[in-house]
């Protein structure tokens, strides 16, 4: 637009004129002046609209370009851990995938302005929640049980009659009946006064459990006071969770006599290179294991196969970020889930 001294500038110039003038010949000259006016302001307005294109065009080329940078990262990694799964004993947190910045590095290193960031995540590692409900509709009292001793965590501040609400209203969202579970499932009735119909089908993005009942944003995401449900459950994989890469709070899931401090220090094992050779065999933990009974090992494994990529592209002032979930497997990587924002 033009700026407000412009203005006062050209009619200054004009009524000044104007004041001069009293001849009628001096119209004519008025007239001329008062059309040189009008097109300095149309020169000046078609050149800020003119540089305003200018600078859109190149941001709307910048964000295109991060774009298909970001993509072709996505399927560089995805490659990379390809190649680390194929020729290692398992995946584990002492590989280079749980080093995100080295992986991050090598997707970038042929680049020149744009620039890759982000963070690798194992799927495998958090609880599926499909795994929860069997077949036949019921409850898999393994999962129900590994569920419980999760959500029971003081970590997440929830009550008994709250744990047992998302249990079973999981559970209710999952199977393919119409009959509420217990006291505290939900099923079609309930959620009509939400505005849409219970599932009862699997989840096919672990964000769905925000539509479900007993679970608010709050519970999801977590809050400053409390963690959230977010980074330990999964849609993607198989019910065993590999004990390599489980995070501390799902170790702990594992049995009721599982401890904090046992599963850190089963942690600290992990993450020791020296022991990278021990990690090839799940029964591993025994070295630690204090207790006599050994964990419920139908549970667990040593493998995983999806991985969450969450990527951020920068070049100039242009950022994009994007979470993609990968499945890797001996032949390829192929991208199941994508998300920009």
């Amino acid at each position: 637009m033009v700026g407000d001294g412009t203005r006062r500038v050209l009619w200054g110039m004009i009524k000044r004129l104007l004041r001069r003038m009293k001849k009628r010949e001096g119209v004519a000259l008025i007239t001329t002046l008062m059309i040189v006016a009008l097109l300095v302001t149309v020169v000046i307005e078609f050149n800020h609209i003119a540089v305003a294109e200018i600078d859109i065009s190149r941001n709307f080329g910048d964000e295109k370009k991060i774009l298909f940078t970001v993509i072709s990262g996505v399927n560089v990694i995805g490659d990379l851990l390809r190649i680390e799964r194929k020729f290692s004993p398992g995946v584990t947190l002492t590989g280079k995938w749980a080093q995100s910045r080295t992986y991050f590095e090598a997707a970038g290193s042929m680049l020149e302005e744009e620039r890759l960031e982000g963070e690798i995540t194992d799927e495998n590692g958090k609880i599926n929640v499909n795994s929860l409900v069997g077949e036949k509709g019921g409850f898999i009292e393994a999962q129900k049980a590994l569920w419980e001793r999760l959500l029971k965590q003081t970590r997440f501040g929830l009550s008994a009659e709250q744990v047992d609400t998302i249990i079973h209203g999981v559970k209710d969202w999952i199977d393919k009946d119409d009959t509420i579970t217990g006291i505290y499932g939900a099923e079609e009735a309930f959620y009509e006064t939400r505005g849409y119909p219970c599932k009862n089908r699997s989840l096919d993005h672990v964000e769905e459990l925000l539509l479900i009942k007993g679970i608010t944003e709050e519970i999801f995401y977590g809050t400053e006071d409390k963690e959230g449900l977010k980074p330990y459950f999964t849609v993607y994989g198989d019910p065993e969770i590999n004990i390599n890469t489980a995070p501390v709070p799902v170790l702990m899931a594992l049995s009721e006599s599982m401890t904090e401090s046992i599963a850190t220090d089963l942690d600290t094992y992990r993450r020791d290179s020296a022991n990278q050779a021990q990690l090839a065999e799940k029964a591993w933990y025994q070295t630690l294991w204090p207790l006599a009974d050994p964990l419920p090992e139908e549970l667990f494994g040593i493998s995983s196969s999806f991985f969450r990529i969450d990527v951020t592209g920068t070049l100039g002032e242009s950022v994009k970020k994007v979470s993609a979930i990968t499945h890797v497997t001996d032949t390829g990587s192929r991208i199941l889930f994508w998300q920009e924002m």
